[in-house]
């Protein structure tokens, strides 16, 4: 999905074109418990080393105490270089728009060679991880889906006939569509009233789609089966009431092959974060993992580097093909009951109010009727939310891969 070759042209706007990833990329939601009286200054590196044609991506943060609660700051302006057991060295780059977050385009790197990340901060402590082998990720089969229990499951199958995977670890970008309670079919440009045109993408506001990452830990093994295959394995499972299955649903389903090493530090992760909720409830040793201070060998450090390849598959449910009583009823408009104001044309209210966009507190929404006059004034909105279906934090641009 967020696939950048490396060349020399790419140098030039790497900041630019990298902000483009890290729309896609997961960002975690963070859980703030409570703090014991134990030190929560903990270095957390989040991301994993693609050896093949994608982006490499972490997000490196730090724990501290504030208000007696652990929480999170981006680990800003670090040293960041992958390495291979091979002597080669690639620089990955802070991200302009997101701090803490370092990444690299597609290296396409030697799958026989081992690779390592080496963090160097801003007060100049060092840090290093194992090197690790880089693990190949076989295609995914076929994605399944089903509606049981009231939940939308949705299902991997997928196989290693050299049985060298084992362990497998998902993660997904799920996306879904909504809309906003008033369709706006006006808008402003240059102080000028004019209708939406459907031609142009992005022009209208009432239907948008949301995207977001999962931030959960999926993981599946084979250790216990006479073959290296995982059939009708549930990666998610989304209950009926939910917003995402109300009009159209879609998710991107991301396959990563594990080391036995990797896997063990994932499943005490989800066993930690299912039971009590954050890692700065356990004992910080057993979540130590594979990356280690160097200047300070008792320093504790959080996360597991992994390297190797990403395979990837998309699962489209339109509108139809959704049960029929889990669909959306018509929209509530309680909220947004009084909130549209008529102005009619040629007066003051109307030129400041609407007309003057950066400084307006109303959205237009329809061209204001008067039986055998016509066209007397237009009709707005004074919450945005109730008209613009992106105040919700989705997109009104329709992703190439939908499907009504």
């Amino acid at each position: 999905m967020y696939n950048l070759k490396y060349s020399k042209n790419v140098k030039k706007g790497f900041g630019l074109v990298l902000a483009l990833c890290v729309l896609l990329y997961a960002c975690k939601e963070k859980y703030l418990p409570a703090v014991k009286d134990v030190n929560v200054n903990y270095l957390v590196v989040d991301g994993f080393i693609n050896t093949g044609a994608d982006s490499t991506i972490f997000s490196i943060s730090r724990t501290f105490k504030l208000d007696n609660k652990a929480t999170v700051a981006p680990e800003k302006g670090a040293i960041v270089n992958l390495e291979s057991d091979g002597g080669l060295s690639f620089a990955l780059l802070e991200l302009p728009i997101k701090p803490g977050t370092y990444a690299i385009p597609a290296l396409n790197l030697d799958q026989t060679k081992k690779y390592r990340l080496r963090i160097r901060t801003k007060d100049n402590r060092t840090y290093l991880s194992d090197f690790v082998e880089s693990k190949i990720s076989q295609p995914i089969d076929d994605v399944k889906y089903d509606f049981k229990n009231d939940n939308l499951n949705v299902y991997t199958n997928t196989h290693d006939a050299s049985g060298k995977s084992v362990y497998y670890r998902y993660s997904y970008i799920e996306t879904w569509d909504y809309q906003s309670v008033f369709r706006s079919y006006l808008k402003v440009e240059n102080h000028q009233l004019k209708e939406r045109d459907v031609n142009i993408p992005g022009d209208f506001i009432y239907y948008c789609w949301q995207n977001k990452p999962s931030n959960e830990i999926v993981l599946g093994a084979t250790t216990s089966l006479n073959e290296d295959r995982l059939n009708d394995f549930r990666v998610i499972n989304i209950p009926s009431v939910s917003a995402k299955v109300k009009s159209g649903y879609s998710v991107l389903i991301k396959q990563h092959v594990l080391t036995k090493e990797a896997f063990e530090f994932w499943e005490n992760m989800k066993k930690n974060t299912e039971q009590v909720g954050s890692v700065f409830d356990a004992q910080p040793s057993q979540l130590r993992g594979n990356i280690h201070s160097v200047t300070d060998n008792s320093e504790i450090v959080i996360g597991f580097i992994s390297a190797g390849t990403v395979t990837q598959k998309r699962l489209m449910l339109s509108y139809f093909q959704l049960p029929k009583e889990w669909k959306a009823p018509p929209v509530d408009k309680t909220e947004c009951e009084g909130t549209n104001v008529t102005f009619m044309f040629g007066t003051s209210q109307y030129q400041s109010a609407i007309l003057t966009p950066d400084k307006s507190a109303f959205i237009p929404v329809e061209y204001f009727y008067v039986d055998r006059v016509g066209i007397v004034g237009i009709v707005a909105n004074s919450n945005f939310r109730c008209v613009d279906c992106r105040i919700q934090g989705g997109t009104n641009i329709k992703p190439s891969y939908w499907i009504e």
